[in-house]
């Protein structure tokens, strides 16, 4: 975001987002008081940024009020084992996400290496590296 539109949204204030009842409804009976709401709209679908258990969370939902996708930003030692192991022989963990999109599960996962540099990994639950791009 340049300097220009930051300053302008700041001074337009907050603009809400009108979040159809679906989803706010199926938000509150999947995520019971989740700390720092904030509601986004991503292309035709709504998208909660909270923090939960002391994670932060990504849930984006369709109009209807159904889920699509929950990413949830892990602490390093939550990872399931094979993942971790899978992430490790690439280098150091730095950051992990669980993702769970339309019913599959994925862990992205940034690694570093012995000489500093760092990788995206897409890793499936079973271990199996999909995606390794150098960042």
């Amino acid at each position: 975001m340049d300097v220009k539109n930051f300053f302008q949204k700041i001074l337009s204030g907050n603009k809400s987002i009108q979040v159809p009842a679906a989803v706010k409804t199926s938000f509150t009976k999947q995520f019971a008081d989740p700390l720092n709401l904030e509601w986004h709209k991503a292309a035709e679908q709504f998208e909660a940024v909270f923090y939960k258990e002391d994670l932060e969370h990504i849930a984006r939902y369709k109009v209807d009020g159904e889920i699509t996708c929950l990413k949830v930003n892990l602490p390093l030692d939550g990872l399931p084992e094979a993942v971790s192991t899978a992430a490790q022989s690439h280098g150091e963990l730095m950051n992990a996400i669980s993702i769970l999109c339309d019913e599959t599960q994925k862990y992205e996962v940034i690694v570093r290496d012995a000489e500093l540099n760092r990788y995206f990994l897409l890793i499936s639950p079973n271990g199996e590296v999909s995606e390794k791009e150098k960042l």
